[in-house]
This record gives C-alpha cells, sequence and structure tokens, in this order.
C-alpha cells in the first residue's frame, strides 16, 4: 500500500532520482506545477517499504523526513 511522507530537501531532483531506484518518487515531476508541496516539504509517495524509505533518505542525507502525510495528497483533494 503507498504511503506519502513529506520531505525537506534542497534537490528535489537528486531525491527522486535516488528514490526511484526504491520504488518511491517525488510527487509532482513533470506536471506543469512541478513537484507537488505541502506546508514547504516536498511530497514523496513511497510504493514500497515507507519505513525502509524514511530510513534511506536520512541515512544518505538525500533529506529530511518532517513527518508522514495523513492519507495519500490526491485523496485529500477530492
Amino acid at each position: 500500500m503507498a504511503q506519502d511522507i513529506l520531505v525537506e530537501t534542497g534537490n528535489p531532483d537528486y531525491l527522486d532520482a535516488s528514490l526511484n531506484r526504491f520504488g518511491a518518487a517525488v510527487v509532482g515531476k513533470g506536471m506543469p506545477g512541478g513537484y507537488v508541496k505541502v506546508d514547504g516539504y516536498f511530497l514523496v509517495r513511497c510504493f514500497s517499504n515507507a519505513d525502509f524509505i524514511k530510513f534511506a533518505i536520512e541515512h544518505q542525507s538525500w533529506g529530511k523526513v518532517t513527518r508522514t502525510y495523513d492519507g495519500l495528497y490526491n485523496e485529500q483533494k477530492e
């Protein structure tokens, strides 16, 4: 099951490229408005083990996980 998390990062393109190898992605790349931000943080959709994705982001210094997004971003907008 997918889970969304919010991440503080200075380079969302690098974060997105790195996370794609693990079954996660920064939401919104290629969209007209660009990456999706919530409360100033980039939205990351985890399609695989979210705990591993959080661990990888922080321990590889790709960014700082601020919190889990309640539900999935697109479900909140409908």
